[in-house]
């Protein structure tokens, strides 16, 4: 009789809530492990996407900063003439002083020159090895599938299970928390608990920014993610861009790059050119796109059209005047990648996409330890 009380007690003891939350913390880690871990390590590499070609090739890139730079209608014409007949086609405006301004000419040239004294640096052709490399990374953290293109139903199935991962991600940090929360370790206790520490020491320190990108990474996977913000803000997506045509004049010849500069600058005061198209036909235009100090991100919304001979402004596109629910969803890409404050967020987003995956071969092998008993 009394062992009978014994086993009736062993088998009804209830279960605690800290073993069930370590129970789903458990669940979820093991269904979302390998796809965090792959979009830790592409995300580390991405936060530095725009700067791994210059660190791979410098001599392309870095030049020495110059109070004076060349006008760019001399820069435009020692591209023409080196690479006659190629014409240039589109400038691409360095952000910072020591870099070089890169102009792509109209037969598929890239061409690399130090904006101070007009000096070819080199040029390529087509997209480089590094690239192309950066592309696959990129479409692996979007869609799980280096090339979109060639399994377009693959790439639209991983693009949902980044964004679910994501979500999962969203949930793992707070869960995490309330488990820390009864242990309270703030350090590596002994080298036998070193995973299990480990495992909860960088899931404190790196819990908030992986909160962040979890949240901002929902926005962007998931159709939804526009939609909420156009809807809280009660506004619309901007009109896309439409081509301008310029007004012929017979005999007419087109203004320099410098005078379509500085049309540009006098239309959007504050603001900084960072490409500009040239027109390639008669009854084409300059379209320069700039960037306002507000928009944090890499790729700039604000442009200016300009008629080639009259210099005339055709259009005017500025960030600042978008829509609110516009500017939201660029600001939470921003947010997402890293733009937002520029190297220092980089290298932030950086690391913590690294600790994520140091969270999950952590809890990986803390799992497996407890398997093997």
């Amino acid at each position: 009789m009394a062992l009978a009380k014994v086993v009736v007690r062993i088998r009804f003891k209830p279960i605690s809530l800290r073993r069930v939350i370590l129970g789903i913390h458990l669940c979820l880690g093991l269904t979302a492990g390998i796809f965090l871990a792959i979009l830790g390590l592409t995300g580390s590499i991405m936060a530095f996407e725009g700067d791994i070609d210059h660190w791979f090739h410098p001599e392309l890139w870095y030049v020495t900063p110059n109070p004076h730079p060349l006008p760019e209608n001399d820069l435009v014409s020692i591209a023409q003439n080196r690479f006659r007949p190629a014409r240039v086609f589109a400038v691409q405006f360095p952000r910072a002083p020591n870099l070089a301004q890169v102009m792509r000419m109209t037969d598929g040239t890239i061409v690399y020159l130090n904006p101070y004294n007009g000096s070819v640096l080199g040029d390529t052709v087509g997209i480089s090895d590094i690239d192309q490399l950066l592309i696959y990374i990129h479409q692996l953290h979007l869609r799980l599938v280096p090339d979109p293109q060639s399994a377009p139903q693959l790439a639209q199935v991983g693009k949902i299970v980044v964004s679910v991962a994501a979500l999962l991600l969203c949930l793992q940090v707070p869960i995490g928390l309330i488990l820390w929360g009864r242990r309270k370790r703030g350090s590596i206790a002994s080298p036998w608990l070193y995973f299990r520490d480990a495992h909860q020491l960088i899931g404190i320190y790196a819990s908030l920014f992986l909160w962040i990108a979890a949240i901002t990474g929902i926005l962007i996977g998931f159709d939804f993610g526009e939609k909420f913000f156009y809807d809280i803000t009660k506004s619309s997506p901007p009109v896309p861009l439409q081509p301008f045509q310029s007004v012929e004049i017979s005999g007419a010849i087109p203004i320099l790059a410098d005078q379509v500069l500085e049309v540009t600058r006098r239309t959007m005061p504050g603001a900084s050119a960072a490409m500009m198209f040239m027109p390639q036909r008669p009854g084409g235009s300059f379209t320069v796109l700039m960037r306002v100090p507000e928009e944090t991100s890499q790729n700039v919304h604000s442009s200016v059209t300009v008629d080639q001979y009259s210099g005339k402004v055709l259009n005017v596109r500025n960030y600042l005047t978008d829509s609110l629910g516009y500017r939201l969803i660029r600001l939470n890409r921003s947010i997402h990648n890293g733009d937002i404050f520029g190297l220092p967020s980089h290298i932030l987003v950086s690391l913590s996409s690294l600790m994520l995956v140091a969270m999950v071969v952590s809890g990986f092998v803390i799992w497996w330890k407890k398997l093997a008993r």
